[in-house]
Protein backbone atom coordinates (compact mmCIF):
# COMPACT_ATOMS: atom_id res chain seq x y z
CA UNK A 1 0.00 0.00 0.00
CA UNK A 2 2.85 2.38 0.84
CA UNK A 3 4.50 1.64 -2.49
CA UNK A 4 1.34 2.62 -4.35
CA UNK A 5 1.01 5.80 -2.28
CA UNK A 6 4.62 6.79 -3.04
CA UNK A 7 4.15 5.99 -6.70
CA UNK A 8 0.99 8.16 -6.90
CA UNK A 9 2.73 10.99 -5.03
CA UNK A 10 5.70 10.95 -7.42
CA UNK A 11 3.39 10.70 -10.42
CA UNK A 12 1.31 13.68 -9.26
CA UNK A 13 4.48 15.74 -8.72
CA UNK A 14 5.72 14.93 -12.21
CA UNK A 15 2.40 15.78 -13.82
CA UNK A 16 2.09 18.99 -11.79
CA UNK A 17 5.59 20.15 -12.75
CA UNK A 18 5.11 19.71 -16.49
CA UNK A 19 5.45 22.87 -18.52
CA UNK A 20 2.18 24.25 -19.81
CA UNK A 21 2.02 23.90 -23.59
CA UNK A 22 1.19 27.11 -25.40
CA UNK A 23 -0.74 27.03 -28.65
CA UNK A 24 1.30 29.20 -31.03
CA UNK A 25 -1.21 29.10 -33.90
CA UNK A 26 -3.32 32.04 -32.56
CA UNK A 27 -0.14 34.07 -32.01
CA UNK A 28 0.94 33.42 -35.60
CA UNK A 29 -2.51 34.47 -36.81
CA UNK A 30 -2.36 37.65 -34.68
CA UNK A 31 1.10 38.50 -36.04
CA UNK A 32 -0.15 38.10 -39.61
CA UNK A 33 -3.12 40.34 -38.77
CA UNK A 34 -0.83 43.00 -37.26
CA UNK A 35 1.29 43.09 -40.44
CA UNK A 36 -1.44 42.36 -43.00
CA UNK A 37 -0.60 45.49 -45.00
CA UNK A 38 2.98 44.23 -45.49
CA UNK A 39 2.12 40.61 -46.27
CA UNK A 40 0.40 38.97 -49.24
CA UNK A 41 -3.12 37.59 -48.85
CA UNK A 42 -1.82 34.02 -49.20
CA UNK A 43 1.56 33.52 -47.52
CA UNK A 44 3.96 30.71 -48.31
CA UNK A 45 6.18 29.74 -45.37
CA UNK A 46 9.24 27.53 -45.36
CA UNK A 47 8.53 24.47 -43.19
CA UNK A 48 11.21 23.75 -40.59
CA UNK A 49 11.48 22.13 -37.15
CA UNK A 50 10.60 25.36 -35.38
CA UNK A 51 7.14 25.58 -36.99
CA UNK A 52 6.19 21.92 -37.49
CA UNK A 53 3.28 22.21 -35.07
CA UNK A 54 1.62 25.05 -37.00
CA UNK A 55 -0.97 23.83 -39.49
CA UNK A 56 -1.88 25.28 -42.88
CA UNK A 57 -4.83 27.67 -43.03
CA UNK A 58 -6.63 29.54 -45.78
CA UNK A 59 -4.23 32.47 -45.22
CA UNK A 60 -0.93 30.57 -45.27
CA UNK A 61 0.68 27.30 -46.25
CA UNK A 62 3.94 25.62 -45.37
CA UNK A 63 6.17 24.05 -48.01
CA UNK A 64 9.37 22.06 -47.62
CA UNK A 65 12.55 22.60 -49.62
CA UNK A 66 11.59 20.58 -52.69
CA UNK A 67 8.08 22.05 -52.85
CA UNK A 68 9.51 25.59 -52.74
CA UNK A 69 12.00 24.77 -55.48
CA UNK A 70 9.23 23.21 -57.60
CA UNK A 71 7.00 26.25 -57.08
CA UNK A 72 9.92 28.48 -58.20
CA UNK A 73 8.60 31.56 -56.38
CA UNK A 74 11.07 33.69 -54.44
CA UNK A 75 8.31 35.40 -52.44
CA UNK A 76 8.29 32.90 -49.58
CA UNK A 77 8.77 33.68 -45.89
CA UNK A 78 10.34 32.04 -42.85
CA UNK A 79 8.34 31.74 -39.66
CA UNK A 80 10.39 31.56 -36.48
CA UNK A 81 8.86 31.04 -33.04
CA UNK A 82 11.09 31.87 -30.09
CA UNK A 83 9.79 30.98 -26.65
CA UNK A 84 11.63 32.63 -23.77
CA UNK A 85 10.97 32.61 -20.03
CA UNK A 86 8.88 35.80 -20.04
CA UNK A 87 7.67 36.13 -23.62
CA UNK A 88 7.07 34.50 -27.01
CA UNK A 89 8.41 36.12 -30.14
CA UNK A 90 6.86 35.41 -33.55
CA UNK A 91 9.11 36.49 -36.45
CA UNK A 92 8.21 36.51 -40.13
CA UNK A 93 11.21 37.02 -42.40
CA UNK A 94 11.02 37.89 -46.09
CA UNK A 95 14.07 36.83 -48.09
CA UNK A 96 12.97 39.04 -50.98
CA UNK A 97 12.74 42.31 -49.00
CA UNK A 98 15.03 41.45 -46.09
CA UNK A 99 12.37 42.62 -43.62
CA UNK A 100 11.83 40.85 -40.32
CA UNK A 101 8.30 41.41 -38.99
CA UNK A 102 8.31 40.66 -35.29
CA UNK A 103 5.69 40.54 -32.56
CA UNK A 104 6.44 39.85 -28.92
CA UNK A 105 3.69 38.39 -26.70
CA UNK A 106 3.51 37.69 -22.98
CA UNK A 107 2.76 34.13 -21.87
CA UNK A 108 -0.97 34.89 -21.82
CA UNK A 109 -0.93 35.90 -25.49
CA UNK A 110 -1.14 39.68 -25.07
CA UNK A 111 0.85 41.73 -27.58
CA UNK A 112 3.77 43.48 -25.87
CA UNK A 113 5.54 45.01 -28.87
CA UNK A 114 5.86 44.88 -32.63
CA UNK A 115 8.70 45.90 -34.92
CA UNK A 116 9.85 45.86 -38.52
CA UNK A 117 13.59 45.41 -38.89
CA UNK A 118 15.55 45.49 -42.14
CA UNK A 119 17.99 42.62 -41.74
CA UNK A 120 21.14 41.49 -43.45
CA UNK A 121 20.44 37.94 -44.54
CA UNK A 122 22.99 35.35 -43.54
CA UNK A 123 23.52 32.02 -45.26
CA UNK A 124 21.01 29.44 -44.08
CA UNK A 125 18.92 26.75 -45.73
CA UNK A 126 16.03 29.11 -46.63
CA UNK A 127 18.57 31.66 -47.88
CA UNK A 128 20.05 29.09 -50.26
CA UNK A 129 16.57 28.06 -51.42
CA UNK A 130 15.87 31.70 -52.24
CA UNK A 131 19.22 31.99 -54.00
CA UNK A 132 18.57 28.84 -56.07
CA UNK A 133 15.13 30.09 -57.13
CA UNK A 134 16.67 33.40 -58.25
CA UNK A 135 19.34 31.49 -60.16
CA UNK A 136 16.68 29.47 -61.97
CA UNK A 137 14.37 32.40 -62.73
CA UNK A 138 17.02 34.91 -63.73
CA UNK A 139 19.97 32.95 -65.21
CA UNK A 140 21.46 36.02 -66.93
CA UNK A 141 21.18 38.36 -63.95
CA UNK A 142 24.73 37.72 -62.83
CA UNK A 143 27.53 35.18 -63.10
CA UNK A 144 26.10 32.59 -60.71
CA UNK A 145 29.28 30.47 -60.91
CA UNK A 146 31.18 33.08 -58.91
CA UNK A 147 28.98 32.44 -55.85
CA UNK A 148 28.07 28.76 -55.87
CA UNK A 149 25.54 27.25 -53.51
CA UNK A 150 27.07 24.64 -51.17
CA UNK A 151 26.09 21.18 -52.42
CA UNK A 152 24.47 19.96 -49.18
CA UNK A 153 22.53 23.18 -48.48
CA UNK A 154 19.38 22.19 -50.41
CA UNK A 155 19.01 18.64 -49.07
Amino acid sequence: MKVISYFLLILSLLVGCQKEKINHQPLVNNTIEVFKSELPKKITFYREKNNLHITNTENYIFLDTQELLDKNDEKFYSLNILEQKDYISINILSYKSGKNLSCKYNKKGKLISKSVIKTKLEPSKPYYIYYEILKRKYPNYMNWKLFPIPEDSLK
